[in-house]
C-alpha cells in the first residue's frame, strides 16, 4: 500500500486565532457554543491549534473552524486526530485533519503562499516550491 502524501504544514503567524464548535460526535450532529483558539500550523489537510479545552483525542469527534487571517476566511470541518501535549502548562495542542472540497484546497494554497510571500518575500524559489508540490496533489 502507497503511503498517503501529507501536505506542507505552514506556521501562521503569532496570534491567529479561529473560532471551533463541536458538529458531531460519532455522527450525530451537536450544537456547541465556539471557543477561541490559537492557530499554530495549517496546510490543505490538516490544522493545529492550541486550546483551554480539553478534548478526548477520538476521530468521531468533528470540530467545525472559523478562521480569519489576513483578508482571507475559511469555515473548515476536520477530524480531530491527536492531542500532541501541553504548551506553557495549561493550553492542550491538538491536530485535526481536514478534507476540504477542490475549491477550498485552492484558496487555503493561495492563501498559504500570501503568508510564505510575507515572512520571506525573496525567497521565490521556496514559493514556486510549495505552489507546485499543492497543485500536484
Amino acid at each position: 500500500m502507497k503511503p498517503m502524501k501529507r501536505s506542507i504544514r505552514i506556521r501562521l503567524e503569532s496570534g491567529t486565532v479561529a473560532h471551533v464548535s463541536i458538529c458531531s460526535i460519532d455522527g450525530r450532529s451537536v450544537q456547541t457554543r465556539a471557543a477561541k483558539v490559537l492557530v499554530n500550523y495549517l496546510s490543505t489537510d490538516s490544522i493545529e491549534f492550541m486550546t483551554y479545552l480539553k478534548l478526548p483525542a477520538d476521530s468521531k469527534l468533528e470540530l467545525h473552524f472559523d478562521l480569519r487571517f489576513n483578508e482571507w476566511h475559511f469555515s473548515l470541518v476536520g477530524h480531530l486526530d491527536s492531542r500532541l501535549g501541553t504548551r506553557d502548562g495549561n493550553l492542550y495542542v491538538y491536530q485535526c485533519a481536514l478534507q476540504p472540497d477542490t475549491n477550498i484546497r485552492k484558496a487555503i494554497v493561495r492563501a498559504l503562499e500570501q503568508v510564505l510571500q510575507r515572512m520571506s518575500p525573496g525567497a521565490t524559489y521556496v514559493h514556486a516550491l510549495y505552489r507546485r508540490q499543492e497543485t500536484t496533489r
